[in-house]
C-alpha cells in the first residue's frame, strides 16, 4: 500500500573523525596519557564555544572546554613539520602569573631584546603544565580574535570588521617543545597569560556529536 503522508525529513546524524570537526555542544573524553596535565588525564569534556585566532600566516580555530567540574580549558590543533597535534591550554591569573615567574623579569617580555623566563615556583594545580624556563620566540605580534568559526569562510580585511585586534608574545620551553606560554595584551589593556601544553591526536579516547 502507498502511504498517502510523506515522512519528514530525517536528521542526519554527524560523525566525528578528526578534532577539527568539534562543535558547540560536542563532547571530548581524554585518555589517560602522561603526556597530558594530570588534571585532563581522563577527562570528559563539553565543547561550550568555538573562535578563530587570525594571524599574519593564517588562521586558528580554538575550542573553549568545560570540564565535569565546571573548569574552562582551550583547545586547538596545530601543525608540525605536517603532523597535527593537540594545543590545551589554561588561563591563570595575575597572582598566579607572579608566583610562577619574577616581576620584573615578566616584564622584560616587552623589551626590544628577547628574554628568558625561569619558574620559580610551581603551584600544585598548574605544576604538570609548566616547564622549568622559556625562551621568548615572538614580541608584540599582531593578530585578530573572531568569536564564531571561521574554518570554512576565512575572515577578510575587507569584507569582516568584527574581529577584535590583539597584540602578542609567545615563549617555549627550553627543554621541551611540548610546553609553551602564550601572553595576549587586548585593545583595552586587558592582558591574558596562558599556559600551553601539545599532546599527540591520539590522547582522544572519543568525541560524541551534540545530541549524542
Amino acid at each position: 500500500m502507498i502511504s498517502l503522508f510523506k515522512k519528514g525529513k530525517q536528521k542526519v546524524q554527524r560523525s566525528l573523525t578528526r578534532p577539527e570537526e568539534l562543535q558547540a555542544g560536542d563532547i571530548i573524553v581524554l585518555k589517560e596519557r602522561r603526556s597530558l596535565p594530570l588534571v585532563l588525564q581522563g577527562q570528559q569534556l563539553e565543547v561550550t564555544n568555538v573562535g578563530t585566532y587570525q594571524y599574519s600566516d593564517g588562521i586558528k580555530k580554538e575550542l573553549t572546554l568545560r570540564s565535569i567540574d565546571n573548569k574552562t580549558y582551550f583547545l586547538s590543533v596545530n601543525e608540525n613539520d605536517g603532523v597535527p597535534g593537540l594545543c590545551f591550554s589554561i588561563k591563570i591569573p595575575r597572582k598566579v602569573v607572579i608566583t610562577i615567574f619574577d616581576e620584573d623579569e615578566f616584564g622584560q617580555l616587552w623589551d626590544a631584546d628577547y628574554v628568558t623566563l625561569h619558574v620559580n615556583n610551581k603551584p600544585d594545580e598548574y605544576a604538570s603544565w609548566l616547564s622549568d624556563d622559556y625562551k621568548q620566540d615572538i614580541s608584540e605580534a599582531e593578530g585578530y580574535y573572531y568569536d564564531r568559526d571561521c574554518s570554512d569562510k576565512p575572515p577578510s580585511d575587507l569584507e569582516d570588521d568584527d574581529g577584535e585586534e590583539f597584540r602578542y608574545h609567545e615563549c617555549t620551553s627550553m627543554l621541551d617543545n611540548n610546553y609553551s606560554l602564550s601572553v595576549e595584551v587586548w585593545a583595552d589593556g586587558d592582558t591574558e597569560v596562558f599556559l600551553e601544553v601539545t599532546t599527540p591526536v591520539d590522547v582522544i579516547a572519543e568525541m560524541w556529536p551534540h545530541g549524542d
